[in-house]
């Protein structure tokens, strides 16, 4: 049952969410906030403790169900697998398709979802930090111990590099919804979801699996 302290915490989450969505974290001011949620001040320290505690809880809101259905997936890929590793394309498809698919999901908030996860790539070390801790530390942890084991001849730098690029292109394709079509003279549509999923698993696979050329530093030191 809603109450009226639920109810006040939920508007602060959805005023909260697009005024952060617009401006970010710093440019959003608290009290035009709590005005739009027909709040105050007190209501915001009493639900939240601070305007970052906010923000984490608008991220936390958006972020926690999408983080379910990854770790779902990949328990499935996992029990698979069995004692062995699991399959490379099926951890890759644990970790975007439930986003690709949010992202694109009206009913479930989609616009919003893409809004925020925008605007979040421009937010501060320190925000982010408090993120990868909170929202986002068991899937982060869980992807990388199931990538390290699927991956076992790369090191944990390495690895890092690979998960950074593919993060990359997760988000571009998120965020971005003009260039497929252009790219592709309109013979492809970045609203086809299960057409993207099917290109960029097998796309991230192969670049996970990929050598990698030595630095110069590396080189260098080989030669002497």
């Amino acid at each position: 049952m809603t109450t009226p302290s639920t109810d006040t915490r939920a508007r602060l989450l959805d005023a909260a969410e697009r005024a952060f969505s617009d401006k970010g974290f710093d440019g959003a001011a608290l009290r035009e906030i709590t005005t739009e949620a027909k709040a105050n001040l007190a209501a915001v320290h009493y639900h939240f403790g601070s305007k970052e505690e906010l923000f984490l809880a608008v991220v936390a809101r958006r972020i926690e169900p999408l983080n379910r259905e990854r770790l779902a997936l990949l328990d499935a890929a996992e029990a698979k697998a069995g004692a062995r590793a699991p399959a490379l394309e099926d951890v890759i498809e644990a970790l975007v398709a439930p986003m690709l698919r949010l992202a694109r999901d009206e009913a479930r908030g989609g616009a919003a979802f893409v809004r925020l996860f925008g605007r979040l790539q421009n937010e501060p070390e320190a925000i982010w930090r408090r993120i990868l801790g909170g929202p986002l530390a068991e899937v982060r942890a869980r992807f990388s111990a199931a990538l390290a084991r699927a991956l076992p001849e790369l090191d944990r730098g390495e690895l890092a590099w690979r998960m950074h690029f593919a993060i990359g292109a997760l988000c571009n394709v998120i965020v971005d919804r003009q260039r497929l079509e252009l790219l592709s003279d309109g013979q492809q549509s970045s609203e086809d979801v299960e057409g993207a999923i099917a290109h960029l698993v097998p796309f991230l696979a192969a670049a996970f699996r990929a050598r990698t050329r030595p630095s110069p530093a590396q080189t260098r030191s080989a030669r002497r």
